[in-house]
């Protein structure tokens, strides 16, 4: 009988990023206070209008990113600041999707005025947070001596006089440093944001239901984490005492991607979000953190409609994903409810030792 070999002592780390590099926190502290982030914003966002608005400027966004040299992952930042709505504004006068403000704007070269106001024109405000962005990483690097782009990220929020001025007295840890509540949580609310959209799998099962589905809504309540029940608005006592603990802790760092070869059990009536299905193994699969699965080894898991895809918690955390054949996460509804076998990868990242 097909059997999967547990590594003695194994223990799993969950693996996060930000800008391609890990954050460094230990798993379940790094899961509860994602929630904790997410859940204040669930009931007063509609999660699916934002997911279909943001999926509408992300393509536009990464090209703007890329051409300054800036990392992919900053397109979640305008959903942090606007939702992606140009003609949000803040109530210190920060205005458009980058939020940007009317004297940095202008320092800029922009238009800002009663009659026209170039922070709502998504060209010309895209290029000028990319600038801005940008000048804050090497402005850091200059006037502090050393950057990184949680730093960076929260100057753009700060920032970059307040940002050099932390920098001097605390170092140049971003997730140890005390900051007002703002910029404190600023960096965390971006990386929830990557996180709930890129793995939303890993996180519905959570809330006990489908946050990006407009038809579905909270099946049962989520259970309290002592995140929770700090009523304390600013929890950043709590985050700070858990990195505090765990500052030390070097998260590891991914040596290659694998990738192997699985099928899904399909042909499924009348899927719905939070149903299980099967996944058989047509590769043997040796992971870091959770030990060998055998080929042939057969295992449920739950899956969720992400758009037209479903995608499925196999129980790795963020070491295996479900992949199709051309490496799209997930599988297409339709395949899973027509096809009595669809054929996959499973991406395998494995970190050095």
């Amino acid at each position: 009988m097909p059997a999967v070999l547990w590594v003695t002592g194994a223990q799993a780390q969950h693996i996060i990023t930000f800008c391609g590099d890990a954050v460094p926190m230990n798993q379940q502290f790094i899961q509860d206070k994602l929630i904790n982030v997410i859940k204040k914003q669930v009931n007063v966002v509609n999660l699916p209008s934002l997911r279909q608005r943001a999926n509408s400027y992300f393509p536009l966004v990464e090209k703007y990113l890329k051409a300054y040299g800036l990392h992919p992952d900053l397109k979640y930042l305008p959903i942090v600041e606007s939702g992606f709505l140009t003609k949000a504004e803040s109530g210190v006068g920060a205005r458009g999707i980058w939020q940007i403000m009317p004297a940095t704007a202008r320092g800029y070269g922009m238009q800002v005025g009663d009659n026209i106001d170039e922070r709502e024109n998504f060209d010309k405000a895209t290029r000028v947070a990319c600038q801005l962005i940008r000048d804050n990483y090497t402005g850091l690097r200059k006037l502090a001596g050393s950057v990184n782009w949680p730093l960076a990220i929260a100057a753009y929020n700060f920032g970059i006089g307040n940002i050099v001025n932390a920098m001097k007295a605390q170092g140049n840890n971003y997730f140890t440093m005390k900051l007002n509540p703002e910029t404190g949580l600023y960096v965390y609310k971006i990386i929830a944001v990557k996180e709930l959209f890129e793995y939303p799998e890993l996180y519905n099962s959570k809330f006990g239901y489908n946050v990006f589905s407009a038809k579905t809504g909270p099946r049962t309540q989520p259970k309290p984490t002592d995140l929770d029940v700090v009523n304390d608005p600013d929890i950043l006592g709590a985050i700070e005492k858990e990195l505090e603990k765990n500052k030390d802790k070097k998260a590891p760092e991914i040596k290659e991607e694998q990738y192997v070869l699985a099928h899904v059990n399909g042909k499924i009536k009348n899927f719905q979000d939070g149903d299980m299905i099967t996944i058989v193994l047509d590769e043997d699969l040796q992971t870091s953190n959770y030990g060998l699965s055998f080929k042939g080894y057969s295992f449920g898991v739950q899956g969720w409609i992400i758009d037209d895809r479903v995608f499925f918690k196999l129980g790795y955390d963020h070491d295996v994903t479900l992949l199709d054949l051309d490496k799209q996460k997930g599988v297409l509804l339709t395949d899973l409810l027509a096809k009595k076998r669809i054929d996959v990868l499973l991406k395998n990242l494995v970190y050095k030792k």
